[in-house]
């Protein structure tokens, strides 16, 4: 559809916000926002407008001289860049603060589809008639720029082109990730597949009861497209059942244009099946605060919500007969025979791996250090504690002869997969011990918000601790303001303080004893990758062993 006066002229960037999102990850511009920006986390530059967080002169070609060069990871701009005099200039500002890897991500009135400027209808500030070809004309020269895709949209109320510039990162930099982000294709799958869009924006607990559902799919045959966050994707970034990501900044989309968003992905993309878990534990089986449901009694809430998790997931996605599934994780062959190497060099120990904290305050448990001080008086020599989380989690490590803090330094891959290997998992309800449920790992958890029905029911191994003389537990609350009742010893809420030390160290204790009658956690050995075997026998042969063989001295 071509301009008329009575299409919106405002808010042009709503109209392809679904397209260019999975490209707006981390921190970037919006230039020329006016009063509302492409997603809410970007940094919105105009000299006017009731979004912008910057007041800049967007005209001048240097527009931006107040940030260094390399500083964003993407720079967005809708309906601007033809308003402006210096075309070239421009652009040279936009590539100068974008960082390696980046995207220039650009949206524009096509000269076919939107009245020429001086013509009748047009907007009086525009300065040029810009096709997408004449900006990748510029752009093109400019050092370390790739096309990733250019389109005209002249569908609905639409009259533009749009364009994605990745700034090329030089091979000595390759990324760690080997996610990948694309457009929606509006072909079908090359090989006829049926194509299935799947949405889900949960934590990496939520991430881990979605391999099921993921596995479901890829047996029915889908082409599974899987939007989530750059966070959550790490959990399935080696899944052989999602066969692309369209990844999701976090809060970039307000929570109430997600609707419209996610039927304008439906449409973009032509699913064959769109599968929408959000909210499908959250909201209904965990009552958020500030809705009416979570002042139900904890009575009603109880009936309403004392589900298991991994069923209602499946339900939701539409296997309701799948009952039990359990969850499976993909690593490569080196982060097996690292992890590996890594225990090994602990000796022959009883290892615990210990997940400090939730996302939550009744996911914190105020008694570690308590805990692993004894463990470290009963059994100084056999026992190694390793402690994972976030870098906050650094602040709540234990400090004792046998701890060993990872916290903020293990990447979260690495922490998952280490719950295959260790001898003991142990903490509150994190992902890392939904991890944890994929393996035969002994297991203790201290539980808060959840039953044991909605998340330990099928896991194997499990010890499942809930807290004493906790009237409120099992709440089925998702509470992120602190406003649970507290303990009178610690001031934690009250069921993390409740779940005693006590109670988790005699836990423990039994996993040790039976670790110490022989009856260990052995996994399937797994060999190191190729390219590490290669590695050794290089290194062999540069000390002069080959094959088994000493080199003859000269």
């Amino acid at each position: 559809m071509t301009w008329s006066p009575d299409l919106s002229q405002g808010f042009e960037s709503d109209k392809c916000r679904h397209r260019v999102t999975p490209y707006l990850n981390g921190r970037g511009l919006d230039v020329g926002c006016g009063d509302k920006k492409i997603v809410e986390t970007a940094i919105g530059i105009d000299y006017q407008g009731g979004a912008a967080d910057l007041r800049l002169d967007v005209s001048e070609p240097n527009h931006l001289d107040l940030f260094t060069d390399s500083l964003f990871d993407y720079v967005f701009s809708s309906h601007c860049l033809q308003d402006l005099i210096d075309t070239k200039g421009t652009l040279g500002e936009w590539w100068r603060v974008l960082r390696a890897g980046g995207y220039l991500v650009l949206y524009g009135p096509d000269p076919d589809y939107y009245p020429r400027a001086g013509t009748s209808g047009c907007s009086p500030r525009q300065k040029h008639d810009l096709y997408w070809q004449d900006v990748w004309e510029i752009v093109k020269g400019f050092e370390g720029a790739e096309l990733v895709s250019a389109t005209r949209h002249n569908e609905s109320n639409e009259y533009s082109w749009q364009l994605v510039i990745r700034k090329k990162i030089a091979r000595r930099f390759r990324p760690l990730s080997t996610i990948k982000t694309r457009m929606f294709s509006r072909k079908k799958p090359v090989n006829g597949r049926k194509k299935c869009l799947v949405i889900r924006y949960g934590a990496l607990g939520d991430t881990v009861w979605m391999t099921p559902v993921l596995r479901r799919l890829h047996k029915d045959g889908y082409h599974v497209t899987y939007n989530t966050t750059e966070y959550s994707a790490q959990v399935l970034k080696e899944c052989p059942w999602v066969d692309e990501f369209m990844l999701q900044p976090k809060d970039a989309v307000a929570d109430e244009d997600l609707k419209e968003y996610w039927a304008r992905l439906k449409e973009e993309g032509h699913f064959d099946r769109v599968i929408n878990m959000s909210g499908s534990i959250e909201a209904n089986l965990l009552k958020q605060e500030g809705t009416p449901e979570f002042d139900w009694s904890h009575a009603q809430r109880h009936r309403h919500c004392n589900k298991n998790y991994q069923d209602t997931t499946m339900e939701w996605a539409g296997y309701p007969d799948c009952k039990g599934e359990r969850p499976e994780l993909h690593f490569t062959d080196s982060e097996h025979f690292m992890i590996r190497r890594y225990l090994s060099g602990l000796g022959d120990r009883f290892i615990i791996l210990w997940s400090m904290s939730g996302s939550s305050f009744h996911k914190t448990w105020p008694w570690t250090e308590f805990v692993v001080g004894e463990l470290y008086k009963q059994h100084p020599k056999d026992v190694a504690v390793i402690t994972v989380g976030d870098e906050l989690c650094q602040m709540i490590e234990p400090h004792t002869p046998i701890s060993i803090p990872k916290a903020g330094h293990l990447p979260v891959r690495g922490s998952m997969l280490m719950t295959k290997y260790v001898d003991l998992v142990v903490g509150p309800e994190t992902g890392i011990l939904n991890a944890a449920a994929c393996y035969d790992t002994p297991k203790v958890i201290f539980l808060s918000h959840s039953s044991v029905e909605n998340l330990t029911k099928y896991w194997t191994n499990t010890t499942a601790l809930t807290p004493h003389g906790c009237d409120c537990y099992p709440c089925h609350r998702l509470i992120y303001q602190n406003s649970c009742p507290k303990g009178k010893i610690a001031g934690s809420p009250l069921c993390a303080e409740n779940v005693t030390p006590e109670m988790v160290y005699r836990a423990i204790e039994k996993y040790y004893q039976s670790w110490k009658k022989g009856e260990r956690n052995v996994p399937t050995e797994v060999r190191p990758p190729k390219a590490l075997r290669r590695l050794r026998r290089n290194d062999a042969s540069r000390s002069g062993n080959v094959r088994g063989t000493r080199r003859r001295a000269v």
